[in-house]
């Protein structure tokens, strides 16, 4: 979704709360708050991108939000808002995490398998996948935007390109805040959480999440959030 890749590299930490429900159909609710130097800088991009306002652009980038959701058949309801000047919310209601977040087999991030009754969901983002996000979110081929775009960052370290890049456009002043920025998912299964790599069980159907936000700015290794879970009689 537009709105939510933009924002999502371009001024805020996001939490995520994603809840399957059977036949991995489900609710996902983001929110997007901004870290405090990115006003400006978002002000600024805006400009660039032909922007009269930040407030244009947001306004823009909501319209065309909400028109692909109600274009895309695998979306039961939705909800896009701001919250605040640089904040804002979403809450999906889907079909298929496969169709929501690309399956994996086609290049997206979601693999699902099943052995017996046991579920297995494997979420997976690297360079081959960042360079399908480009073609997914075309606004991150705008000049005024490359800076957030994870197919842009080829050739870099993750060190290389917070010192060399970050520093430069956003300032070093602000690089221990953007280093400190993370990405967060907190996801519910209908079902006994078995096990959990890449992450935290926060009880008997939910764990968490969390990478930081440059870590998907340059995805030069792999990362994996995998878990497993084996359904309770009657869900």
């Amino acid at each position: 979704m537009l709105l939510v890749t933009t924002v999502l590299f371009g001024a805020c930490t996001v939490e995520q709360e994603l809840v399957l429900k059977s036949e991995y159909s489900g609710l996902w609710i983001l929110e997007g708050r901004p870290m405090s130097f990115s006003g400006d800088i978002l002000e600024d991009l805006a400009i660039l991108g032909s922007y009269d306002s930040l407030d244009t652009f947001y306004d823009s980038a909501i319209s065309e939000t909400i028109a692909n959701l109600e274009a895309r058949g695998d979306i039961e309801d939705f909800e896009v808002v701001r919250v605040g000047k640089y904040a804002w919310m979403a809450n999906v209601e889907f079909n298929d995490i496969r169709s929501l977040l690309g399956d994996a087999a086609l290049g997206g991030i979601v693999d699902i398998s099943q052995e017996g009754d046991l579920h297995i969901l494997k979420l997976s983002f690297d360079r081959a996948r960042a360079a399908e996000f480009e073609n997914l979110f075309p606004i991150l081929k705008e000049p005024a935007f490359s800076l957030f775009n994870p197919a842009a960052s080829e050739g870099f370290s993750e060190e290389e390109y917070i010192t060399k890049i970050l520093g430069f456009a956003l300032g070093e002043k602000n690089l221990p805040e953007l280093r400190r920025s993370m990405v967060a998912l907190s996801l519910t299964v209908p079902g006994t959480v078995v096990e959990v790599e890449g992450g935290t069980e926060l009880s008997e159907n939910s764990v968490r999440f969390e990478a930081p936000l440059t870590r998907l700015l340059v995805p030069e290794k792999e990362l994996v959030w995998v878990l497993r879970w084996k359904r309770r009689l009657g869900e």
